[in-house]
C-alpha cells in the first residue's frame, strides 16, 4: 500500500471517530434536554398530589438506612422466621434454609462492612447484601464477605448469601463472588429478591397477621410499606401522574402507531440514557477522588504533619486519606474513607499496623464513647457515617481531639 492510501485511511479514520464523538455529544445533549423537560412534567404533576407525611420519606433512607431498618425488624424473631420462610417459598434460586436452626440469632448491619448479617455460632451466617439505591458493585464483594464469615468459624456449606435488588430486572455481575467463588456453590444457599416484587408484597402479607400487641411494630412496618410504595410510585395517586408521564415521553420520541418501532424507539433511548449514566458515573467517581486529594492536601497545610505521616490511596472500590499518628512508639490512624457507597471516618490501624492494638484502643477509648464512635474489627478501633459535606470538617475535629489528648500526656 502506497503512502497516499495511508494517509487516505488514517484521514477517514479520523473523520469516523470525530464523527462518532459528535453524534454521542448529540445523542446525550438531546438525552439531557428529554430529561430536563421530564423532570418539569413530574415536578408538575407531583405538586397536584395531596400532601402525605411520612417521616422516612424526610431521613436519610439510603442503602444503609434501609439495611437497618430491614435487620430492626428481623431482630424481633417472629418476624426473622416469617421473612425466611417467604424466601423459601417465593424465590426461583432453589434457596433452602432450615427454620428449625433459628434458636438465639444474632443480627447486626454495618458491621465488618456487610449491610446485613444473620448468624449463630457454628450453625449459620446469612450475609444480606443491599442495592435497593443501585450503588456501586464493588470488586469480590460477596467473596470478600464470604470470607469475613470463614474468619468468624463457618463453614462454606454454613454460609447463605442474600442479595437485595431494587426491581426484579437487577443484577450483579459474576466478579462479585470473588476468585474463589460461584454461584453454583450457593445453589441453594442463594437467592437475589427484590424489592418491589419480594420484600415489598412480603411486608404487605406480614403486616397483616401482626396482633393489637404488636401494634408499634405494626405501624413502623406500615410507615416503611408507604415509603416503599411512593419509592415505587406504585400508589393510585400516582396513577393519572404517570399517564401524564407516558404521554410526555410517547409524544417526545414521536411514537407512532407502529408498536413494533416504538420499542426500537424506546430501547434506544434507554441505551443513550445507559452510556450517560455511565459517564456521570465515572465523573462523580472522578470528582470524589479529587476531593480526597483536596482533602489530603488539607491535612497538609492545616496540620503540621511530615509528608510521610499523610496517606491518600484509591484503590479496590475505596478512597481515602487521612494521617498516620503515635501513642509510646505504637501507629494508628486518623483518616476518612468512602467505599462508593458511603463515607465514614474515624480511627483505624490502616498504613499503621498489622492488626488493633489493645493500648491504643484503651488511649482512643474516651473519644470514641464521647464521639459516639462504632467499633468494628478488623480494621477500626471506631468510625462513624458523614457526608462529603461535613466529612472533612468532622475529620479535622477528631484530629484536634486526639492531637490534645497526645499533648497533654506528652
Amino acid at each position: 500500500m502506497d503512502t497516499s492510501n495511508v494517509r487516505k485511511l488514517l484521514s477517514l479514520n479520523n473523520s469516523y471517530q470525530n464523527w462518532i464523538i459528535e453524534d454521542a455529544k448529540i445523542k446525550f445533549s438531546k438525552s439531557k434536554v428529554l430529561l430536563e423537560n421530564f423532570y418539569n412534567i413530574y415536578k408538575k404533576e407531583i405538586d397536584k398530589l395531596p400532601y402525605r407525611l411520612n417521616l422516612l420519606d424526610d431521613l436519610s433512607t439510603n442503602e444503609n438506612a434501609h439495611s437497618k431498618f430491614l435487620i430492626r425488624l428481623l431482630q424481633y424473631q417472629p418476624a426473622l422466621i416469617d421473612f425466611l420462610q417467604f424466601i423459601n417459598s417465593n424465590n426461583k434460586h432453589l434457596f433452602s434454609f432450615n427454620i428449625d436452626d433459628i434458636k438465639k440469632p444474632i443480627l447486626t448491619y454495618e458491621k465488618m462492612r456487610i449491610d446485613g448479617l444473620i448468624r449463630e455460632n457454628s450453625k449459620y451466617a446469612i450475609i444480606i447484601e443491599n442495592k435497593i439505591h443501585n450503588a456501586v458493585e464493588q470488586k469480590h464483594q460477596i467473596g470478600r464477605y464470604i470470607e469475613k464469615c470463614k474468619t468468624l468459624g463457618f463453614k462454606i456449606e454454613q454460609i447463605f448469601v442474600l442479595y437485595l435488588t431494587r426491581t426484579e430486572g437487577d443484577h450483579h455481575s459474576e466478579q462479585t463472588w470473588g476468585d474463589k467463588y460461584e454461584l453454583v456453590d450457593f445453589q441453594t444457599r442463594y437467592s437475589k429478591i427484590s424489592y418491589k416484587s419480594n420484600i415489598l408484597p412480603w411486608l404487605e402479607s406480614y403486616s397483616e397477621v401482626l396482633s393489637p400487641k404488636e401494634e408499634l411494630i405494626k405501624s413502623a412496618v406500615v410507615q416503611y410499606i408507604d415509603h416503599l410504595k411512593h419509592f415505587f410510585n406504585k400508589k393510585e395517586i400516582y396513577k393519572n401522574m404517570n399517564l401524564e408521564l407516558q404521554n410526555f415521553l410517547a409524544t417526545e420520541l414521536g411514537f407512532s402507531i407502529d408498536n413494533a418501532e416504538n420499542i426500537e424507539i424506546v430501547d434506544q433511548k434507554i441505551n443513550e440514557i445507559n452510556k450517560l449514566k455511565e459517564q456521570l458515573e465515572e465523573l462523580e467517581k472522578d470528582s470524589k477522588i479529587k476531593l480526597f486529594k483536596e482533602w489530603e492536601s488539607n491535612l497538609a497545610v492545616r496540620f503540621d504533619f511530615e509528608e510521610k505521616q499523610i496517606f491518600n490511596q484509591s484503590k479496590d472500590s475505596f478512597i481515602k486519606t487521612g494521617v498516620n499518628l503515635f501513642y509510646n512508639g505504637r501507629p494508628f490512624s486518623v483518616l476518612i474513607e468512602h467505599n462508593f457507597n458511603s463515607t465514614y471516618f474515624g480511627f483505624g490501624r490502616h498504613f499503621a499496623s498489622q492488626a488493633l492494638d489493645p493500648e491504643i484502643h484503651d488511649f482512643l477509648e474516651s473519644i470514641i464513647k464521647k464521639e459516639s464512635l462504632q467499633a468494628e474489627v478488623p480494621w477500626w478501633y471506631g468510625w462513624k457515617h458523614t457526608t462529603f459535606n461535613d466529612g472533612y470538617l468532622e475529620l479535622e475535629n477528631l484530629l484536634k481531639l486526639v492531637l490534645e489528648k497526645i499533648n497533654l500526656i506528652k
